[in-house]
């Protein structure tokens, strides 16, 4: 497999006097340097929209989607509203059928775009605060740290910095995902649906690199099978005390809290609990 393509990579000289020359201004950029590793690189690192095309075909005419339309209209654009109930076609000429698929892709898009955004800030912070070289380190006994990421962009990542590349491969796969939902870019029911498997794929790569970064970096637990479990449901917040409520991706404001709490020693007076997604981090 590949290794990681480390980008910006850059030498600059100003004055470099031999016996065999005498440079100036010698600017080296190379985009790329690519680590080999000892297993063989997969057919599809950093699959595009059209990589996996002729694979989504074949699954999605073996299990055919089933639509049921919760509304017959296109509100998409300016030229609308359009009926499309009973083989109706919209102004740029779509069909039912093409519109559930174009809603499935946007949304799917939006959820995409959430946890991206989320590991993107996760690994911005975090590499301001503890430096690109932080290891990924999830405990002894993890051979393989990012199975997903391996898999989809056949990169092994080793320290934070390695996951950049990642991520933007994440972000630039999604912009150009979202762009086929603009009006008249997509016709086919079967493409919408092949974008939506390449979102989820997207997705679960964002979730892994959010996941791992705030493992590595933030001290939680790593492959220990003792680690203290915590309590879940309303029925464990001690409302006697001041309560702190902490909603969806927000690891870095709920760890910022606790270690000030802390810091003042009132750790044990204030309840921090969370909803969701952070009551599981």
């Amino acid at each position: 497999m590949m290794g990681i393509p480390y980008k910006e990579f850059r030498i600059r000289v100003d004055e470099l006097k031999s016996s065999l020359a005498e440079i100036r201004g010698l600017d080296v950029s190379i985009g790329y340097i690519v680590e080999e590793w000892e297993e063989p690189p997969g057919p599809t690192p950093f699959p595009s929209i059209a990589t996996l095309r002729k694979w989504d075909h074949v699954l999605l005419k073996r299990y055919r989607p089933l639509y049921l339309p919760y509304c017959d209209l296109c509100c998409l654009c300016t030229y609308g509203r359009c009926d499309l109930s009973r083989d109706k076609r919209g102004s740029c000429g779509i069909g039912l059928s093409e519109q559930q698929s174009r809603l499935v892709t946007l949304v799917c898009a939006i959820g995409a775009s959430t946890h991206a955004s989320h590991a993107r800030e996760l690994l911005d912070k975090l590499i301001a605060r503890y430096g690109e070289d932080t290891p990924i380190d999830l405990g002894g006994e993890v051979y393989v740290e990012m199975p997903i990421t391996r898999l989809v962009t056949g990169v092994r990542p080793r320290t934070l910095r390695d996951l950049k590349i990642v991520i933007e491969y994440v972000e630039r796969q999604i912009v150009q995902t979202l762009a086929s939902v603009h009006t008249g870019q997509e016709g086919s029911w079967i493409d919408y649906e092949s974008k939506v498997l390449h979102l989820g794929m997207l997705d679960h790569v964002a979730l892994e690199v959010a996941d791992v970064v705030q493992v590595a970096s933030l001290n939680m637990p790593k492959a220990d099978p003792n680690a203290p479990l915590v309590d879940l449901g309303i029925g464990t917040v001690d409302t006697s005390k001041p309560v702190i409520l902490v909603i969806g991706h927000n690891v870095l404001p709920s760890a910022a809290i606790i270690d000030y709490l802390e810091s003042l020693g009132i750790r044990d007076k204030i309840e921090v609990c969370g909803l969701c997604c952070t009551a599981h981090d």
